[in-house]
């Protein structure tokens, strides 16, 4: 299995992942629950949030998942509940029953889309990818997206 095969089956399979955002001299981290979506990264978040502020200013991104540094960039698709936004909910409902219910306290009723378009996949890999005796990745690598 490729790099970026294995980076969306983390994607796929994990609860969470960290997301960078900056915007001027502020460069934050936090842990967002990511759902594939058309070869892309679905996540929600409340437009009054600073991760959503930073988004808007600067829609670059890294996403770390596993050994895994996604540079990605923002794309806003607009209210969780919006009609056009039907098929972004039933998806990351096949991953997080019931986000969307009324009655969950971080629930996306309330929240936007963010789509999150990896760019550039990079990390740490093994020569040949067989693990040393240490156990210590040494070989850089970085694809284009």
């Amino acid at each position: 299995m490729n790099k970026i095969s294995q980076f969306y089956e983390i994607i796929k399979k994990d609860m969470s992942v960290t997301l960078a955002t900056a915007s001027k001299q502020s460069v934050t981290m936090r842990l967002v629950s990511p759902v594939y979506y058309k070869g892309d990264i679905l996540i929600f978040t409340d437009p009054g949030s600073l991760k959503y502020q930073q988004l808007k200013a600067n829609p670059n991104c890294c996403i770390a998942a596993g050994t895994f540094f996604a540079e990605a960039e923002a794309e806003f698709l607009g209210a969780t509940m919006l009609d056009t936004n039907k098929e972004p909910r039933e998806v990351y409902c096949g991953k997080f029953p019931g986000a969307f219910d009324e009655s969950i306290a971080f629930g996306g009723r309330n929240a936007e889309f963010v789509l999150l378009k990896p760019t550039r996949l990079k990390g740490w890999a093994f020569e040949n990818d067989v693990p040393t005796s240490d156990g210590v990745p040494t070989i850089p690598f970085e694809i284009n997206i």
